[in-house]
């Protein structure tokens, strides 16, 4: 006869333990059947088992005091209950969680009870960047203990959802209601873990439910990034993401390097031999460089080079004159690169949402100058040699900070040329197209120029970087 409760029922082994006897279920027995027999036994009778789905000596031991405690005994060949589950034992579990299924409640829900937000709905090329990924776990690691990640599915989770916020190393809770009998999954570990509510119990990724109104604490990792909890009793469903972030007004600014060139006095060796990359500008740059001072060949890329730049236009200004080596507060301009510049956009992309690999909520990178779309920004900032990023999955938005050193890179020996380091190897001077005017802007530090850092942050929606 088939089984009727919504927890036994369907399962092709536990069918065929309650229909014959060759198909008993026995110690040593692995598998999700063996986990629903578990919870079973939690549920009717307080088991103090894991339901781990491992058919062990506490679940045999379970399984003898239950068919004990009912006089489960086939007659016919046995005279004492034994701890294996057959065609009786199956009967009487059955009988005894459908009348627990009886009792009226609603689905299984899961309540916040510490922070939470209410998230935006996210757009179409987000969620199907995230579900593109989801076999990799949503931001993590491959998914732990065999649970499937959760699935990002229009419908589902393009609408606005609730969102638990926990800070690195932190501590919230919710609660389950109408979950009992069931239980509770972290889907990646490395974000977050729970424990039931009480001192000193084991912090897991699973837990087991067995009352109807049940509070789990929640427990953060080091990694930034979001994972998903469901709680799953008989054949009802829920789910809620937890997010981990920092929650710091200011991050923590990793300054990229300062090669500190000084004026030579050799500015005429310069304009012997300009050394200048032989591109178009280049090739200008070598004609005028032998004719023009410092002061009037800067006068002349403002002209030319940095016309219909203005931000690139300011950070020259600032260096020239106005500056006097003090902080550029960045802020405002690198708001303004995240929505303007493509090249950000995508490389932040690419960063966040690596091919074939798990979702990154935080990282670095050094910025090239060939990647910039937008050329004022790119005269503006130049190669960058750290750009930290952070992923906000509780808001979906992306901060993006870096401090940088504004400063020219004459290629002669007599500036000093620098080799890269460990941590930027490829900041390293070389020749370029614009050498001799490089030479140039080094030489006005004698008429009040002076080197200064670029420093800021700026944030932009995470379904801006999904359409790049």
């Amino acid at each position: 006869m088939a089984l009727k409760s919504q927890l036994l029922s369907g399962d092709p082994k536990l069918e065929a333990a309650s229909n014959f006897d060759g198909s008993h279920i026995t110690p040593g027995s692995v598998g999700e059947h063996v986990r629903k027999i578990q919870l079973a036994l939690i549920q009717l009778d307080g088991a103090q088992i894991e339901a781990d789905g491992n058919y062990g000596p506490k679940t045999a031991n379970a399984v003898l005091a239950y068919k004990q405690k009912r006089d489960i005994v086939n007659r016919s060949r046995q005279t004492v209950a034994d701890n294996i589950v057959g065609i009786m034992t199956m009967a009487s579990l059955d009988s005894e969680i459908v009348n627990e299924e009886r009792v009226l409640r609603g689905p299984v829900k899961i309540r916040p009870v510490t922070f939470s937000r209410l998230r935006a709905p996210r757009s179409q090329p987000l969620l199907s960047l995230l579900g593109s990924q989801q076999q990799f776990g949503v931001n993590g690691s491959p998914t732990a203990l065999g649970v499937n990640a959760p699935r990002v599915l229009p419908g589902l989770n393009s609408g606005s959802s609730t969102v638990i916020e926990l800070q690195r190393d932190g501590r919230g809770s919710f609660a389950v209601e109408n979950g009992s009998p069931g239980e509770v999954v972290v889907a990646d570990p490395a974000i977050a873990r729970i424990s039931q509510d009480g001192a000193a119990t084991p912090i897991r990724d699973r837990e087991r439910v067995i009352d109807d109104s049940q509070v789990f604490r929640i427990f953060a990792g080091k990694t930034l990034g979001s994972t998903t909890i469901t709680a799953t009793s008989g054949g009802s469903t829920a789910t809620i993401e937890v997010v981990v972030k920092t929650f710091v007004n200011q991050p923590e600014f990793h300054p990229g390097i300062n090669h500190d060139h000084k004026p030579s006095g050799q500015y005429k060796k310069v304009q012997e031999n300009p050394n200048n990359n032989p591109t178009i500008i280049g090739r200008a740059l070598n004609i005028a460089c032998p004719l023009m001072g410092p002061e009037a060949l800067v006068t002349l890329a403002k002209g030319s080079v940095f016309t219909n730049k203005p931000i690139a236009l300011r950070h020259l200004d600032f260096y020239l004159s106005t500056g006097k080596g003090a902080d550029f507060n960045e802020d405002r301009n690198i708001a303004d690169w995240l929505r303007r510049d493509g090249g950000i956009r995508r490389r932040l992309k690419r960063e966040i949402f690596p091919r074939g690999r798990r979702p990154r909520a935080e990282g670095k990178f050094l910025f090239l100058q060939e990647e910039y779309d937008n050329e004022d920004f790119q005269h503006a900032f130049g190669a960058i040699d750290r750009v930290d990023y952070e992923v906000d999955f509780a808001r979906d938005t992306v901060r993006v900070w870096f401090q940088d050193r504004y400063e020219w890179h004459p290629f002669y020996p007599f500036y000093n040329p620098q080799v890269g380091t460990a941590e930027f190897p490829f900041s390293a001077d070389g020749v370029r197209e614009t050498n001799c005017l490089h030479a140039a802007l080094v030489e006005l530090k004698t008429s009040g120029a002076a080197d200064y850092w670029m420093k800021g942050q700026g944030e932009i929606n995470l379904s801006l970087i999904a359409a790049s």
